[in-house]
């Protein structure tokens, strides 16, 4: 493969992820507007959020040996496609039943997505040579932010949610159709002789950081809001400064994080990345004022921006397991602690209140800091 085709295999990896980032920008701008169409209450819109993440979670063990056989071009471009015709599916919904078997539609086709973009992300860095990871995941957090800016634009302009939604998923399904001819295309095939990726081996501490990288990056996401609008004293239209600073941080250091990566090593980026969130997040609970606590969420973005990214390419690094599987072993595990953050929290603010709640979090952070060393130093990955 000549250098030209490795950069457009790049590029086209790159644009699944912003693709998938839009997808989830687009679906998170229309939940208000899902809420009121169908007369829904706060907790049954839940439904249709806890449908989402468990569509994506439930498949993935799965999936990695599905990716395995067929292989992660042909599947990252059958679950991008199913992808954006499935996010139509919630706005056509005319009821709570079918709005939850919608979500669960869509979500299982992201999940699907998911590991087949990180798959062959880390066949594209492999033949690359050094840590490109955490670009690919940067083009993700852009697209995110586009898909929602889109989104409000088409919001502000009077546009219903079915047209919304139509312009948004047909832009999704031109953008992977270019895409398509230049998706770098592996011979892997599936070493094992069942299909179930659960965790296990080597894998498993990678996974179990994943899970408690995602369960602080959730609990920042769903509660960081609230936290500075109950607990930091912030207006209802200063307390989204929080989650703005967190996504923006996240965002600027993914598109540092290979240039990071290759200077301080995996091993010392997720110490210092957790080092950097427990910072953040105990400057939020020691000063909770409004601009204390949006700092230290901005913290928690750069520390938290390039450790899931490493994780990834981790495990689709490690010996004797199929890129695919690796990685699903470990979004699996991660993805859970996605679906487990936000209500952990919840419940533990109510008895203990939030601030309170931020110790465990710390807690969480010195859990990344302290098992980094062990769980990659079985790793194969052949550059720092």
């Amino acid at each position: 493969m000549t250098r030209r085709d490795l950069l457009l295999a790049r590029v086209a990896a790159s644009t699944i992820f912003f693709g998938n980032g839009f997808g989830i920008g687009t679906w998170a701008a229309q939940l208000p507007r899902f809420k009121v169409s169908l007369g829904l209450s706060d907790g049954e819109l839940s439904l249709g959020l806890l449908a989402f993440s468990l569509g994506a979670v439930a498949l993935m063990p799965v999936i990695g040996w599905a990716v395995a056989v067929v292989g992660s071009r042909t599947m990252s471009l059958i679950a991008a496609f199913s992808f954006a015709a499935a996010l139509l599916l919630p706005g056509l919904a005319p009821s709570l039943p079918l709005f939850v078997a919608a979500s669960l539609v869509a979500g299982a086709c992201n999940g699907t997505m998911d590991i087949a973009m990180n798959t062959n992300a880390t066949v594209v860095e492999r033949a690359w040579g050094s840590a490109i990871m955490s670009s690919f995941h940067a083009f993700f957090s852009l697209g995110g932010l586009a898909g929602a800016a889109l989104s409000g634009l088409l919001i502000a302009a009077d546009i219903g949610i079915v047209p919304t939604l139509l312009i948004s998923c047909s832009g999704m399904g031109l953008l992977f159709l270019g895409t398509g001819f230049w998706t770098m295309s592996e011979t892997e095939r599936a070493s094992e002789g069942h299909g179930f990726a659960w965790p296990r081996g080597p894998v498993i501490l990678l996974a179990v950081l994943a899970m408690f990288c995602f369960i602080v990056e959730g609990a920042v996401v769903d509660w960081s809001a609230i936290y500075l609008q109950t607990v930091a004293g912030a207006s209802l239209e200063a307390a989204v400064s929080g989650f703005a600073a967190f996504s923006l941080t996240m965002t600027i250091c993914r598109f540092m994080g290979d240039y990071v990566v290759r200077h301080l090593g995996r091993v010392r980026t997720l110490q210092v990345g957790g080092l950097l969130s427990a910072l953040g997040l105990a400057l939020a609970m020691i000063l909770p004022s409004p601009l204390s606590a949006s700092i230290g969420f901005a913290l928690v973005g750069i520390g938290l921006a390039n450790t899931v990214p490493v994780l990834f390419s981790t495990a689709g690094q490690m010996k004797g397991i199929p890129p695919s599987m690796g990685v699903a072993m470990v979004a699996t595990l991660g993805y859970g602690g996605l679906l487990m953050g936000p209500p952990l929290i919840g419940f533990g603010g109510e008895m203990f209140g939030l601030r309170a709640m931020l110790v465990l979090l710390i807690a969480f952070t010195f859990v990344i800091i302290i098992m980094s060393q062990r769980a990659l130093q079985r790793s194969t990955v052949q550059f720092s």
